[in-house]
């Protein structure tokens, strides 16, 4: 990786295939599942959803039991689910950018080569 160019092709191919693939597990998980992916950004959605709904409970003026009732989603998820998503968003997730560091890196390095290939025919 001597050359400048590839140094600069590698990460950006990294990056790009982890927000693809982040996209695509999360689109999957909805086709699979038919739900949103327990991603980090939807956890913290669910959240402050319940903890928007409980606010207003109470402004409501229900009964504590009411509001206690309310809970986030994110807390009914079955434990299988939740290691489904940890090993899809992180061993495969890493294997794709993996694989995409090493076909840029190839790709760019036969691109900004010198030397014609030898001919073997």
């Amino acid at each position: 990786m001597a050359n400048p160019l590839v140094k600069i092709v590698v990460p950006i191919a990294g990056i790009v295939a982890s927000i693809i693939g982040k996209k695509a597990a999360a689109a999957g998980w909805g086709a699979v599942f038919g739900e949103d992916a327990p991603t980090v950004k939807a956890t913290k959605a669910a959240q402050k959803d319940a903890q928007k709904r409980r606010k207003q409970a109470k402004k409501e003026g229900q009964s504590k039991a009411e509001i206690d009732a309310i809970k986030d989603p994110a807390d009914d998820q079955p434990i299988w689910k939740m290691l489904l998503w940890a090993t899809v968003s992180g061993v495969l997730l890493q294997g794709l950018k993996m694989m995409a560091k090493r076909g840029a890196q190839t790709g760019a390095e036969r691109v900004v080569s010198r030397r014609p290939r030898s001919n073997r025919g």
